[in-house]
């Protein structure tokens, strides 16, 4: 476990696409891989010690924790394009993330909110969302590529029953299923383990854990934290 607040630094690299040598191409494929994000704040932290510094790359876990109040949900927020931060600035592939890029970067994540949003009547419609809404323009995941997903998070429902059948729970790792047959490369996702029973949540711990993606987690759930790469706290500042 490593302990982060402000000072792990971030560094953006340009590359030249013609003539790589094969240092460059190495050094352009880390690049496509990390997401930079410099002093980033919402501006409700309350002090500057909370502002968000990380470099994160494919397979890693940022958790975000701290009190009720302190402004956890609101920097997932800003990474989420969904609030304008007040500090800083973050980029991913080298790109920096700011309202000319923010249609494109909301192609590369999923967006899991504490209160799941399903969208749709059943199961499978749930799953198939996203492609419905046309937000995917690759192949919507076919009735045996959405019972495998339910499988490997212990749902074990038929693709028809209804949503309004299933507990918080049960939503709760349906749109964790979702998020994975979308295949982005980054997850954002606030509380995820807040309707979960331990059972469940282990489970799910492991799944993440094997899973390419870069993860920014919001949580109070001292399993989950321990289960991330990295930690940034917030709002436990004194003096």
């Amino acid at each position: 476990m490593i302990i982060i607040n402000l000072n792990h630094a971030g560094l953006l690299f340009t590359l030249q696409e013609s003539g790589e040598t094969a240092d460059e191409r190495q050094m352009k494929e880390y690049i496509d891989s990390v997401l930079t994000i410099r002093d980033l704040g919402s501006g409700l932290e309350s002090s500057s010690r909370d502002r968000l510094a990380m470099r994160l790359q494919l397979g890693e876990h940022l958790a975000i924790s701290g009190p009720s109040g302190c402004g956890k949900t609101s920097l997932l927020l800003v990474l989420a394009g969904l609030r304008a931060p007040v500090s800083g600035s973050f980029c991913w592939q080298g790109q920096p993330i700011c309202a000319e890029s923010l249609r494109w970067w909301r192609q590369q994540f999923c967006y899991l909110p504490q209160l799941p949003v399903m969208g749709a009547d059943n199961v499978g419609q749930v799953l198939r969302l996203p492609w419905q809404l046309k937000a995917l323009t690759s192949k919507q995941p076919d009735d045996g590529r959405c019972r495998e997903i339910l499988e490997q998070l212990d749902l074990h429902h038929d693709l028809d029953v209804p949503v309004e059948q299933l507990s918080g729970g049960e939503k709760q790792r349906l749109a964790i299923a979702r998020a994975w047959l979308m295949e982005r490369p980054i997850w954002l996702l606030d509380e995820p383990t807040s309707a979960l029973d331990p059972v469940s949540r282990n489970r799910v711990i492991e799944l993440l854990s094997a899973l390419p993606r870069i993860s920014i987690s919001v949580s109070h759930d001292p399993v989950w934290l321990k289960s991330s790469h990295y930690r940034h706290d917030m709002g436990g500042h004194h003096g």
